[in-house]
């Protein structure tokens, strides 16, 4: 008989296969919001994201990854590390993480604009995958209007990616032809989008340049263990262990003990089945 277990804290095995690269010069926070269950469309995924900016390349990852993993965050715990790492071996049995919005996404998306390659690492159940594609080519069509975002004076652009329609705010004195998730290709950082149908958007909280000269962008989710897949294939695992973490990982190793870790405090005790599974990229 299967049995869940809630759990404060879990002990992690982690592996750090960080190689030089470039510095970090710029990190900003986006509030991510998803509708994944369309069934529960007042209740969307909500996380705070970070993306990592050098000269060429960035990474996007979650702010509980980013201050787990980063040597320049104040809340990183030497003594016990932060549950959104990468598991590799929990004591007592795999865990699946869970808060006021669900089951947690953990993705982090690095990119090489240089190169226009573009690395997706997914951890899903117990397991870590990795998709490697060209960087996006979406067709941006610029608009007159402008706001200001935060300091920065930004443009207005609207570009189809992945199904979706998305509006987006661009800086153009802040010069990074990137922005968050996969989203890329105008002449200036992009501080704001969200999709037409209003169920994916992006909203900028805050910005700090890096000035310590230690960080670098580097994968945290990637380990050694990392399984080379598509985006197709990624997308199908990725939507089923979505649906069903518990089935997911029961198949994996039927004889586990599954732990419940709540992330966010929310005092989360059961799963909470998606009812209409809504994808973020609607042709995969």
């Amino acid at each position: 008989k299967k049995r869940i277990f809630i759990s404060g804290f879990l002990l992690i095995y982690t592996m750090n296969l960080s190689v030089a690269q470039e510095g970090v010069l710029l990190n900003v926070v986006y509030e991510f919001k998803y509708v994944r269950d369309l069934q529960r469309k007042d209740n969307p995924y909500v996380s705070n994201m970070v993306l990592s900016l050098g000269k060429s390349t960035s990474r996007y990852c979650s702010e509980r990854e980013f201050n787990a993993n980063s040597s320049s965050s104040k809340k990183q715990q030497q003594n016990f590390p932060d549950p959104s790492m990468p598991t590799i071996t929990v004591v007592g049995g795999p865990a699946i993480l869970m808060g006021r919005y669900g089951v947690a996404i953990r993705e982090e998306i690095i990119k090489n604009i240089g190169k226009q390659k573009l690395e997706l690492n997914g951890h899903v159940g117990t397991k870590t995958y990795t998709v490697e594609t060209a960087l996006p080519k979406i067709n941006w069509r610029l608009k007159p209007e402008k706001k200001l975002i935060g300091k920065d004076t930004c443009q207005r652009a609207l570009g189809k990616y992945a199904g979706r329609e998305y509006e987006v705010w661009f800086a153009p004195g802040l010069p990074f032809s990137d922005g968050p998730w996969k989203l890329n290709g105008l002449p200036g950082l992009i501080l704001e989008a969200k999709d037409s149908s209003n169920e994916v958007a992006f909203y900028f909280k805050e910005m700090g340049r890096n000035d310590n000269g230690k960080e670098i962008v580097v994968p945290f989710l990637k380990d050694q263990y990392t399984i080379m897949t598509n985006t197709k294939d990624y997308n199908r695992s990725r939507r089923a262990y979505d649906l069903d973490p518990e089935a997911i990982i029961l198949a994996e190793h039927p004889e586990a003990e599954i732990h419940i870790n709540n992330i966010d405090n929310s005092g989360i005790q059961k799963l909470t089945k998606i009812g209409k599974y809504n994808a973020i990229e609607k042709n995969e």
